[in-house]
């Protein structure tokens, strides 16, 4: 015992020199078998390797170019985030979802033309005098009989009237075609017989239709009339051949609605 105590920080440095000794020759002894069991480690890979197949990047690809191009936000349109609907009570209970209010909601089911109509009747006896017809706002879907006669003589320019008898074909007392200048158009050759009057559509009618209000009755409008929609003012500034404009008497802002000939009869 007397021995351990004088000597034992000896023989713990000696355990621990032994110890590390060993750990040096296992070490040794582990890198060994590591080189024979990984060769290519050391000198390189082998001869032949199978390649990798190339992985599929689609759906990563689609991803990114949603990101890199992401869709127009769009605030107007049919969706109610941005733009809440209206519903309506039917005069039958049913609820009715209105998407579109005021001359937006409205549709051109006809447009009818207003003729001018200038046709040359007979001649008159007692001299070169001709009797004329003039119509004037004449629908020709419903025409009716309201024209009156006009007794007229070659370059004779009356105040009232809407043409100047400029020349004839045949005898002067009985001619076969005249020849009209058509004041407010400027028009020369225009030449009438008793079967082929002077024809021109002048203004128009138009059958409008809500509906957001389907009991309200919109036909044949004119120029100038005036109507309600859903308690605002309206007025009716100019129809030509394929399209109504209405403007709101209270903002003046006018809107052009379209005539889409499929609609007719709606």
């Amino acid at each position: 015992m007397e021995f351990l105590k004088k000597h034992y920080e000896k023989i713990v440095l000696c355990v621990v020199l032994l110890g590390l000794a060993a750990a040096v020759l296992w070490s040794k002894s582990a890198v060994v078998k590591m080189d024979e069991a990984v060769p290519h480690a050391r000198f390189g890979p082998p001869p032949k390797m199978v390649p990798l197949k190339p992985l599929d990047l689609t759906l990563y690809q689609e991803a990114l170019a949603q990101i890199t191009n992401p869709p127009a936000v769009v605030l107007s349109g049919a969706h109610n985030l941005f733009n809440p609907v209206t519903w309506k009570r039917k005069p039958n209970g049913d609820l009715m979802k209105i998407i579109k209010t005021g001359p937006d909601a409205l549709h051109v089911t006809n447009i009818i033309p207003l003729y001018t109509i200038i046709a040359y009747d007979h001649p008159s006896l007692g001299g070169p005098v001709y009797v004329m017809t003039v119509e004037t706002n004449v629908d020709l879907q419903k025409p009716t009989a309201h024209k009156h006669s006009e007794h007229v003589r070659k370059d004779e320019k009356k105040k009232t009237s809407l043409y100047v008898v400029r020349g004839i074909k045949g005898a002067e007392d009985d001619p076969s075609e005249l020849n009209l200048e058509i004041i407010s158009t400027g028009e020369t050759n225009v030449w009438v017989t008793t079967n082929t009057p002077y024809k021109r559509a002048d203004s128009y009618l138009a059958d409008l239709k809500y509906d957001n209000d389907p009991s309200l009755s919109l036909l044949r409008k004119r120029v100038n009339d005036e109507f309600k929609l859903d308690s605002e003012p309206y007025k009716v500034v100019e129809i030509t051949n394929d399209a109504v404009r209405v403007e709101n008497r209270r903002t003046t802002k006018v809107t052009e609605i379209k005539w889409t000939r499929s609609r007719n009869g709606d």
